[in-house]
């Protein structure tokens, strides 16, 4: 995967999960079960399919861990680690200012990335 192309998955994939993670907060975890048939990224839906049926977070991040540990590919893996990470802080409730800080510190963005996608997802008309 090119960096240019993990970019693009990354900003996608964090607008998602921000979404989500805001719905949670508001709405409750139940509320993310309509939304889960509707996400292409496997290992995320797998997540979510966890923690709306109440699995320990113990468990789910031994299982995404596990999953992780077999993708070749390294920005594949980042993007992975970083939608396993999604998946606890939305069952652990992490408001979104703490979860957007955390998930945007994990692929190491230079400043130029960093703001572009902080105008993609902070600042989008919605």
């Amino acid at each position: 995967m090119t960096r240019k192309t993990f970019i693009a998955e990354y900003t996608r994939f964090l607008t998602l999960a921000m979404k989500l993670s805001t719905k949670a907060l508001k709405q409750g975890i139940a509320s993310l079960e309509e939304e889960i048939e509707d996400i292409d990224d496997e290992l995320f839906k797998q997540g979510l399919r966890f923690v709306v049926e109440g699995t320990a977070p113990r468990l789910i991040d031994e299982i995404m861990t596990n999953r992780i540990a077999h993708e070749k590919d390294k920005r594949q893996r980042i993007l992975k680690i970083v939608q396993k990470r999604a998946v606890l802080g939305i069952q652990a409730g992490e408001n979104f200012r703490v979860l957007y800080n955390v998930l945007k510190s994990l692929p190491g963005l230079t400043p130029k990335e960093e703001n572009k996608i902080d105008m993609a997802i902070l600042f989008a008309d919605d």
